[in-house]
């Protein structure tokens, strides 16, 4: 259930068997080399699947960024794509370098070594901030669109290309802002196993930290429902709401009530696409992200209560977290098709660079065989002469 580094090391301070709220944080213990458990039935998920996904997402996601980028289609919505595209492969990068080398290549079967133990580290970090920024970047396009439906002549102050940008900073530095508690907290060293071997690495929580906390179990509690709420739960709320909402003037204005914004339209069809396409942004959206949400109310219902394990136990966490977290890549994949759907001005931009590309090919090889057939006509005609 996307349990944190710094939850994963509160077992290095209260002991294997102290308690079951100790035992609620299962990953690893201080007096052995870091290594990452899973249970072997889940690794070939994560190591196909998983790096599988995210290729596929940064190949997309990079398509959508040259596109827009090529053709200069610069309009609000366009700019919170690129950003969205931007921060959704930020997620996938680490999760398939991660992946790759400790799944697909075996290393989850032995202790990880000290270099890959500070790349884990940050890449986990990295894959937290950029989650949360590809969250509330979905949640601005959700917000965006119904402001744009509801109060079209207020859009156009309202929802700026200027807007688009500063809202993406934004919620990179609040982002980064909630995960430096977890970035700092934790402290590795490296751990020499013998001389034959590599070093691994121990990872604790620095003891300045200790000494500036009263009471670490309330701390990690708090810092992780506080966590979850403003990364995870938050952005799904506003998202769900505003998409409710879009919906609900989308339906008024079909039925007649709103004439002046309906002709806007080319054509009552043209509405009709927009009200399924807008359903299927909903639908994506609760079971991509939503599912994350819940999961975030369950554990932090098991963490406030100090009743671990009673409402999921430890194999459905697994299950839950693992393909949660495919159904969340997918769902990164399915929103970008979504949107591409929707903009008819990206699909011209395709095909024309699309076309472009095939141009400039065909033309090139047509330039090489004409000098081919020049200099091989210039040599026949320069040994006739001799």
């Amino acid at each position: 259930m996307n349990n944190s580094d710094l939850n994963a090391n509160f077992t290095n301070y209260s002991g294997r068997n102290e308690s079951a709220f100790s035992d609620y944080y299962y990953y690893y213990y201080a007096d052995e080399p870091y290594s990452v458990k899973m249970p072997s039935q889940h690794v070939p998920v994560l190591a196909i699947v998983f790096p599988l996904i995210g290729l596929l997402t940064i190949l997309a996601n990079g398509i959508v960024i040259f596109v827009f980028c090529k053709q200069k289609l610069k309009t609000p919505t366009s700019v919170l794509l690129i950003e969205l595209a931007i921060a959704d492969s930020l997620v996938c990068i680490p999760i398939v370098v991660l992946h790759i080398y400790i799944y697909s290549l075996g290393n989850h079967q032995t202790y990880l070594l000290y270099g890959w133990c500070i790349t884990h580290h940050v890449g986990y970090i990295m894959q937290q901030i950029f989650r949360s920024t590809a969250n509330w970047l979905t949640a601005m396009l959700g917000l965006q669109r119904c402001i744009a439906v509801s109060w079209p002549f207020r859009a156009q102050r309202i929802c700026t290309i200027k807007m688009s940008v500063i809202s993406f900073f934004v919620f990179v530095i609040g982002s980064s802002a909630v995960y430096v508690n977890e970035a700092i907290s934790i402290e590795i060293k490296p751990l020499t196993i013998n001389e034959s071997l590599p070093r691994g690495c121990i990872r604790n929580i620095p003891a300045w930290y200790m000494e500036n906390i009263i009471d670490l179990r309330m701390s990690v509690m708090m810092y992780y429902i506080f966590n979850g709420f403003l990364t995870r739960f938050l952005p799904c709320i506003v998202l769900l709401l505003t998409t409710v909402s879009l919906i609900r003037s989308l339906c008024f204005r079909s039925n007649g009530m709103g004439k002046s914004i309906q002709e806007s339209y080319s054509s009552k069809s043209k509405l009709r696409r927009t009200n399924i396409l807008v359903l299927v942004i909903l639908f994506v959206f609760l079971v991509a992200e939503l599912q994350d949400a819940i999961a975030f109310c369950i554990y932090s219902y098991e963490l406030a209560a100090d009743r671990p394990r009673s409402v999921l136990p430890e194999g459905a966490d697994d299950l839950w977290d693992i393909y949660g977290m495919v159904v969340t890549l997918v769902g990164y994949q399915c929103i970008f098709w979504i949107f591409f759907v929707m903009s008819s001005q990206f699909r011209a931009a395709l095909k024309q660079v699309f076309c472009r590309c095939t141009c400039k090919n065909k033309l090139s090889r047509d330039d090489s065989v004409r000098v081919s057939f020049i200099r091989s006509s210039t040599r026949s005609g320069n040994s006739g002469a001799h």
